[in-house]
């Protein structure tokens, strides 16, 4: 029980009366006899847009530390900046607080283009370079700058002056930062005493080719080669597989979708905890799977009619799109699904190709079984609603028998598709009885006729696969003859007309074991890279190339940088947008991550 006396009031002056009575404040409220003083509401703290460089260090008694403060933090949006929330009672924004403190100013019109996530080596240094586009008649400097690092990172601000709209950031991690470990920043972009923001999260990798240990690749332990697997433009990891394994009529139809998020995290936005399960359209076996830059995806199958192996019966393929939640696009074709009907079972791999106007495209190759056996290549198109591709062959469609003088051993490599419409499918051409008999040929097929022509390289080497390499170009990973049996590179155009590589080679012959590099994967200026194993039973190893096509000297130790010697297998490189490498293990559980 608390008990409360009354003081006489003193013969003193007022001033110790007013001393008094603040004294008995806090003791009547602790008495609960009554009501305590309101205490007056904190104000808010705009985001630290300028001041210091985001490396010095201060007590966190003494300032903010990005958004981490002991006020409350004001919510920013990722691409405006720091929203002006007006006053608590929903006044004219521009009346300032309701209790009469500084008017807070307005987001700087400004809009911020950066990557979201940045890769930086440990005890080493990346560039992030950020595009400014001013708006609403601001035409001033500003400053960039990152908020809310630790000390062992350093960014030094960036002044951009008013006719400049991109610059780069430094960025420098201490040796003290492990590999694996993941930062959260702020980009600021300050003006007038104005800012804007967005956020910025920082990976810090390890040595080259070395695995991330972060990976986590037990949880996805895809021991399934049938699945298929791609990487979203976000980051976002997208596999699909089919239902049942079994290819005939009376297995289960449809396929399962699964994304995770880059860390192989379930994303829960997707479908029922990161899985959407489609028995519609009926497909029994995947094709392929192609993510959108809007976030969707597109999924190619066939359905029950393509189960004779001999491709006698004709067969549907059927595409579907997917809104980003997994779910089927109403908007395309019938409630999200089109299809197309050829004479035989299509073979693997084919192509799904999607223009900026939101038109698909299918490339397949199948076999025809006549009196004059053919390999038959095709394409069918569709607008964005779904509809056949008015005027692009026949209902959209276009089909090229392969020439009689080409009737060998065949591949479907690659496919691009130029900002005109026009495709252009990369062949492979092949056959073991003969070396002089290889070759790679290319069908262009005209984007608004669907017009076709054919031509060949004849330059007799083994094409082990032609891939994009991202810049509209193909790039071919050829083995050379004997007595050497170098592993090269080559280059051609969207045309597919030869544009440099494929020079003498300057190292050792049989760097790699012949046979072992079947797959090229590129870092983000085109070089290609290739693994394989060492010649004499070194395990595996990757392989550089410059721009002559020959194997780069420069590149690890004499050429070679060896790969963890766990791995014994490695397919199916994907490039993260952050620069990571994804790749497949066999038969180690599924998938691993490793720095570039």
């Amino acid at each position: 029980m608390c008990h409360r006396s009354q003081p006489s009031k003193p013969p003193q002056v007022g001033r110790a009366l007013f001393v008094a009575l603040a004294l008995l404040v806090p003791l009547a409220t602790a008495c609960g006899d009554e009501t305590p003083p309101e205490k007056p509401g904190s104000s808010e703290t705009q985001a630290d847009a300028g001041g210091p460089d985001a490396s010095t260090w201060m007590p966190p008694d003494a300032s903010c530390v990005g958004a981490r403060c002991d006020a409350e933090p004001i919510t920013e949006s990722p691409d405006a900046g720091a929203t002006d929330a007006g006053p608590a009672d929903g006044g004219a924004p521009d009346a300032g607080p309701a209790d009469g403190g500084p008017e807070i100013p307005p987001p700087l019109t400004v809009d911020l283009s950066a990557p979201s996530e940045l890769l930086v080596r440990s005890d080493g240094s990346a560039a992030l370079r950020v595009g400014v586009k001013r708006r609403e008649g601001f035409t001033g400097p500003i400053t960039l700058a990152l908020r809310g690092l630790p000390p062992e990172v350093f960014v030094a601000d960036r002044h951009v002056s008013q006719d400049t709209s991109a610059a780069a950031l430094v960025v420098s991690v201490s040796e003290r930062v492990g590999p694996g470990t993941r930062l959260d920043a702020t980009l600021v972009a300050t003006a007038d005493g104005r800012s804007t923001s967005r956020p910025l999260r920082l990976l810090v990798s390890g040595p080259s080719f070395s695995l991330d240990p972060t990976f986590p690749v037990v949880p996805l332990g895809w021991t399934d080669t049938s699945r298929s697997f791609a990487v979203q433009p976000d980051g976002k990891l997208l596999t699909a597989y089919a239902i049942s394994k079994d290819s005939w009529p009376g297995g289960a139809k449809g396929f399962v979708l699964e994304r995770h998020h880059a860390d192989g995290v379930p994303d829960l936005a997707f479908g029922m905890l990161g899985t959407v399960t489609h028995q519609r359209p009926a497909v029994l076996r995947l094709l392929a799977l192609k993510p959108l830059p809007t976030g969707g995806l597109l999924v190619a199958g066939t359905a029950a009619d393509c189960h004779d192996s001999n491709n006698e019966p004709p067969c549907t393929v059927l595409v579907s799109r997917h809104l980003s939640t997994g779910a089927l696009d109403p908007s395309f074709g019938d409630a999200g699904v089109v299809s197309a009907q050829f004479t035989a079972n299509p073979r693997a791999p084919v192509k799904l190709l999607a223009d900026e106007a939101g038109r698909v495209s299918l490339a397949v190759s199948y076999y025809v079984r006549t009196q004059a056996d053919s390999d038959v290549y095709a394409v069918q198109r569709w607008e964005a609603d779904g509809r056949p591709v008015a005027g692009f062959g026949t209902e959209g469609k276009v089909t090229f028998p392969l020439p009689a003088s080409e009737q060998r051993s065949d591949h479907l490599s690659e496919a691009l598709q130029q900002k005109d419409g026009t495709i252009v499918i990369a062949v492979t051409l092949f056959d073991g009885s003969s070396s002089n008999f290889h070759a790679l040929g290319f069908i262009r097929m005209d984007g608004a006729t669907g017009t076709t022509s054919w031509g060949v390289d004849g330059s007799y080497s083994l094409h082990r696969t032609v891939v994009a390499d991202g810049h509209g170009r193909f790039v071919s990973l050829l083995s050379t003859g004997a007595p050497t049996y170098d592993v090269i590179v080559q280059w051609y155009d969207q045309n597919g007309s030869r544009i440099y590589g494929a020079g003498s080679s300057t190292m050792p012959a049989r760097l790699l074991a012949v046979g072992s590099a079947n797959e090229l994967f590129f870092d983000d200026v085109g070089t290609p890279y290739t693994v394989g194993r060492v010649e004499g039973g070194g395990g595996l190893a990757v392989v550089r190339f410059t721009r002559q096509g020959t194997v780069d000297p420069g590149f690890g130790t004499q050429g070679l940088v060896r790969l963890d010697n766990r791995l014994s297998s490695l397919s199916g490189f994907t490039r993260e947008p952050n620069g990571c490498l994804l790749a497949r293990t066999w038969p180690e559980p599924g998938l691993i991550r490793m720095w570039p």
